[in-house]
């Protein structure tokens, strides 16, 4: 490219699309689920802690499974 030719160059408006992104999501489920983990556990004691292991286990197992299935 010369010096004399312009680069076309999205802008920032151009390229995002409204909303927030998965990412940002997931991290904000991520963060809000670690919350409430641990304010399970600072009420509850153990037993809280334990609830939301249990809760957790379909979430683990369908993971498991994705991967053994390759997706």
């Amino acid at each position: 490219m010369a010096m004399t030719q312009t680069a076309d160059y999205a802008t920032p408006t151009e390229t995002r699309s409204g909303g927030i992104s998965i990412e940002a999501k997931l991290f904000a489920g991520i963060a809000l689920f670690l919350a409430l983990v641990v304010t399970a556990t600072v009420i509850w004691g153990p037993v809280g802690l334990a609830m939301s292991a249990l809760a957790c286990v379909p979430f683990c197992y369908a993971g498991i499974l994705l991967i053994t299935v390759g997706k």
